[in-house]
């Protein structure tokens, strides 16, 4: 067996295979074996046919791609093995000639991860978003939910409900047709493209309207995105929207354990300011680690990634009710879309799992046996459905502890780097305050005695 390597771009090595004709000629004739016993051949015991009459019944490519199967994958692990090579996920192959037999194999090899001066970096913590503001606009929402539509004879207004026919077409052609649509005309809202709301403000109910958008040319619809949409819409009815008083009756009405308006107010206000701080903590991490990654330098084969974009697909696909291994399996526009999206997730995926594994093991950060029972008890506390036997399944499922050890391990990777980010930017504010004040200081003593220049002056 002849063996190349070439080591290639994305962490790969690039093997040439080249074998020996008398390893061939055995493997194909235990080939010619192994179909004679699967297939009668006439005038033949079963497993007794000469290799040149299983040729003859069933095709040449036939006793080849038998032998293929076990001949290839067993002259690859020595090859690999022969260049003392390790793959990370299995190798891509394609037999390039017959005569003699040689093949190519792709094989990914372990990344390499060089992180930088991850130590330097420094993050701002972004500020929680919430606003009196939002609170308004939330219990707006809610009384928007509990609110009560009523008929009127009268051109559409803001916050009216309408039911309307509506096409749109652009270029000539046909994008939307929806008789009997039903929505609110909200300032700001969406029917498609941006601004039809708003244009259908006091239109006279009952008859057609055609009323053309442009629409920007950075909107997410490529398909509409600098272009002119024609809407023909036609009102059949307008409902205005009769809102709740914002009082006491209104609270218990949204819920039981409500008996103000102000305990309402409250709970909603607590969960803005939750959920706003949670939005901040996530955008300092994600900052936090792209600013990382923006100091690594990285090299990992494509392999991972489409082992990631694999799981994404069967994850996606249970989600939706789907079989796993037919899902996305076409070719259709649609699915190449979401996969291209899924593509672009499993990258970065990638890029932030090595990254992460490379500073834990350079931070030293481990995860102990008993903090991970304690970490699996509280999820089991969590389902209180959960049968007893399931739940010490559970926890001496191994794959399943792994899984969880791996997920704190990250977790306080993460909140080491949140540490130094932001510990760094601390410190820069306060050299840079002090080197202002400084500077302020230097300055007072550098400027001239305003009386005693006078008093020079008036001598």
């Amino acid at each position: 067996m002849k063996v190349t390597a070439e080591r290639i771009p994305e962490a790969q090595m690039r093997l040439e295979i080249e074998l020996d004709d008398v390893r061939v000629k055995k493997s194909l004739d235990q080939a010619a074996r192994r179909l004679s016993q699967r297939f009668r051949i006439p005038g033949f015991r079963q497993g007794k046919a000469p290799r040149r009459v299983v040729e003859s019944a069933l095709g040449a490519d036939a006793v080849f791609e038998e032998a293929a199967e076990r001949l290839i994958p067993q002259a690859l692990n020595e090859a690999m093995e022969q260049e003392g090579l390790e793959a990370v996920a299995t190798p891509s192959v394609e037999i390039t000639e017959r005569e003699p037999v040689t093949f190519t194999a792709t094989v990914p090899l372990t990344p390499e991860v060089e992180l930088g001066d991850y130590q330097g970096i420094a993050v701002a913590k972004p500020e929680s978003q919430f606003s009196d503001e939002m609170l308004e606009e939330r219990l707006l929402e809610l009384r928007r939910q509990h609110a009560v539509l009523e008929p009127v004879e009268r051109e559409p207004e803001l916050n009216d409900r309408v039911t309307a026919d509506v096409k749109a077409e652009v270029e000539g052609e046909t994008i939307l047709d929806q008789p009997g649509a039903e929505f609110h005309l909200r300032e700001g809202a969406v029917i498609g493209v941006p601004g039809l709301s708003e244009r259908l403000v006091g239109v006279a109910v009952g008859e057609e309207h055609e009323i053309p958008i442009e629409v920007d040319e950075d909107w997410d619809d490529e398909e509409v995105a600098g272009k002119t949409v024609t809407f023909t819409v036609t009102i059949h009815d307008v409902k205005s929207e009769e809102l709740p008083d914002a009082d006491d009756d209104f609270a218990m009405e949204v819920s039981e354990e409500f008996e103000t308006f102000d305990q309402l107010r409250e709970r909603v206000e607590s969960g803005l300011r939750e959920q706003t701080e949670q939005q901040a903590d996530q955008e300092f991490s994600q900052a936090v680690l792209q600013a990382v990654i923006d100091r690594a330098t990285l090299e990992y084969p494509p392999a991972l990634v489409e082992h990631e974009v694999e799981h994404m697909r069967q994850d996606f696909a249970r989600q939706m009710g789907q079989d796993p291994n037919t899902f996305l399996r076409d070719d259709s526009e649609s699915g190449e879309q979401l996969m291209a999206s899924f593509r672009s997730q499993a990258n970065e995926r990638v890029i932030n799992t090595l990254v992460l594994q490379h500073i834990s093991e350079a931070e030293h950060i481990e995860v102990l046996d008993e903090e991970i029972s304690a970490d699996i008890d509280r999820m089991i506390e969590g389902i209180p459905s959960m049968p007893p036997e399931q739940a010490e399944e559970t926890r001496n499922d191994e794959s399943f502890r792994a899984t969880v050890e791996a997920r704190l391990v990250r977790e306080r990777t993460v909140e080491r780097l949140q540490q130094i980010a932001l510990s760094n930017h601390v410190s820069g504010v306060s050299e840079d305050d002090e080197a202002d004040e400084s500077t302020e200081d230097d300055a007072v003593d550098e400027l001239p005695d305003a009386e005693t220049e006078v008093e020079e002056g008036d001598e």
